[in-house]
């Protein structure tokens, strides 16, 4: 029995083929089903299964629930941030499957190396200090996590789950690739400055509202 992470299948979301990643496939039926197909191909009915968050997105209970059927293996979910509605609450579509655990993070172990799972990637982790590592998803592939932090969403995976000794091994290479990894961060991190400029401008300005109408507030 092995066990397999992955994250942000988006059953039924269209976007998914028209925007952000632009997946390659015609209808939405037709991702569905490559999705289950690959996710078969590697995850048999005893293994277990770390999802880690937005599993599906604008599909009903009942379709929701024939998917989830569908796929191989014994399934935990961590809550992804389309998971839940606007209070926060798991969608009753998710909440009626019959998943062996459902949380917002969780460690689990592989050979002795701890990981720890996350729908968000974080700049840090419990541990990271000692060597453990972080699975993330939420980011299509998009984002560049630290030294010791792997995408392990579909997006980024070949649109299919991995198992946790290939995680270990990406984990790994990360680390070893750590200096041009550090320098591509910052690089991308640079690039975002004009963005938070204009945020940082937009707040001046509402204190600075605030400051006049109430005779007080922050003044420059």
């Amino acid at each position: 029995m092995t066990t397999f992470l992955t994250a942000d299948t988006h059953f039924g979301h269209a976007t998914m083929i028209t925007g952000g990643p632009q997946r390659p496939f015609g209808t939405v039926d037709e991702m569905n089903e490559a999705l289950i197909t690959s996710w078969n191909a590697v995850v048999h009915p005893k293994d277990t299964v770390w999802h880690m968050g937005d599993f599906s997105m604008k599909l009903n209970g009942r379709a929701t629930a024939d998917i989830f059927y569908q796929l191989n293996g014994r399934k935990h979910l961590i809550i992804g941030n389309h998971d839940v509605d606007n209070h926060g609450r798991l969608l009753p579509a998710l909440e009626r499957l019959d998943w062996v655990s459902v949380s917002h993070a969780a460690e689990i172990q592989h050979d002795g190396q701890r990981i720890m799972l996350s729908h968000y990637a974080g700049y840090t982790w419990n541990c990271e200090h000692r060597g453990a590592y972080q699975a993330f998803g939420h980011s299509h592939g998009t984002l560049l996590g630290m030294p010791g932090s792997v995408d392990v969403g579909v997006d980024a995976q070949d649109l299919k789950p991995i198992s946790v000794g290939e995680f270990v091994r990406q984990a790994e290479d990360t680390i070893i690739q750590a200096e041009e990894r550090i320098e591509q961060i910052v690089d991308r991190l640079v690039g975002r400055l004009d963005s938070f400029k204009e945020h940082a401008d937009s707040i001046l300005k509402k204190r600075r509202t605030a400051g006049d109408v109430s005779g007080g507030g922050v003044r420059p």
